[in-house]
């Protein structure tokens, strides 16, 4: 094990020698896949070069979080332009409103927004709930729910750019048309509506657990996480009839697990055996605190010989 302990250290230390050029690489990649995957769904093909998706991706490296999804938003609405004015605007309203009223505030948590659509792109969709419920807490439903609605929103877009108004004037109609069939769609997405009440439970529950002064509970909480998430989805296909493929579901979950595992590991260690529980007081209060005490390898000494020759 204290091999393991020594892999887990190398890593670290090399990570934060070099965290630099590391973190800034690791935005940047992560900035290109966001854009190359608006280009896979886009419209306009001006914009669906990769040396677009490469100018944005520097750019958003460099600013804050806040400009970055601006500019996402910028992009996402030029798209849909290029195919239906209606929806376009409806769309930079809709994106809009997320922005202003929580993006704007919460732009560290509205990351998950963008990791949850990337991650139903790579057919991880249960790894965000376990990392917001483990790190973040109840604060990452909101986040993890609106990522949800829009990846569930995408592919209505080519049915909805299709309604386009003959004339100018006929717009303001088309716009409420429009929106019902949007909100109509949402509604009766079953699948959609029951992710993001399974997800939301998975993070509280996640939440809860890690939090409970038990041994191993951080892996305990990714365990019963991922439980409940297949469980929740297999009562979701056999009630209301959720378009989830149950081998790919449980494969997912896995996978997502074991990711969570290893990503709890390299965040932090603890020797439980050496665990202790303290008792002490003040003037108003008495405690009860267990302390268990993180794993830290002690760096091997360097003997320094000096040869003297005579």
């Amino acid at each position: 094990m204290n091999q393991i302990y020594q892999i887990r250290e190398t890593i670290i230390a090399f990570y934060k020698s070099k965290e630099r050029i590391i973190f800034p690489v690791l935005k940047f990649l992560a900035w290109f896949i966001i854009f190359q995957f608006i280009n896979i769904i886009g419209y306009a093909q001006p914009l669906k070069g990769i040396h677009i998706a490469l100018l944005f991706s520097i750019i958003c490296t460099i600013i804050s979080t806040q400009w970055a999804f601006l500019l996402i938003i910028f992009l996402v609405t030029t798209h849909i332009l290029f195919a239906s004015v209606e929806t376009a605007i409806l769309f930079f309203v809709f994106l809009m409103i997320i922005y202003l009223l929580y993006i704007r505030l919460f732009p560290k948590h509205s990351l998950l927004i963008i990791a949850m659509v990337l991650a139903y792109f790579f057919k991880l969709p249960y790894i965000v709930p376990l990392f917001g419920g483990l790190f973040l807490g109840p604060v990452s439903i909101i986040p993890v729910a609106i990522g949800t609605i829009i990846w569930y929103f995408i592919p209505n877009i080519q049915t909805i750019v299709g309604m386009k108004a003959e004339e100018i004037m006929d717009m303001p109609n088309n716009l409420a048309r429009i929106y019902m069939t949007v909100i109509q769609g949402i509604a009766k997405n079953h699948t959609a509506i029951t992710s993001i009440i399974i997800f939301s439970v998975v993070i509280l529950v996640v939440y809860i657990i890690s939090r409970l002064a038990i041994d191993y509970s951080w892996y305990i909480a990714i365990g019963i996480g991922a439980g409940i998430s297949f469980i929740g989805f297999l009562l979701g296909i056999l009630i209301v009839d959720a378009e989830i493929n149950i081998f790919g579901m449980f494969f997912s979950i896995l996978i997502s697990m074991l990711l969570m595992f290893v990503i709890q590991f390299f965040h932090r260690v603890v020797d439980y055996s050496r665990a202790e529980s303290v008792q002490f007081e003040d003037d108003e209060n008495y405690y009860y605190v267990k302390v268990i005490p993180k794993i830290i390898l002690e760096k091997p000494k360097r003997e320094i010989k000096r040869i003297i020759e005579d």
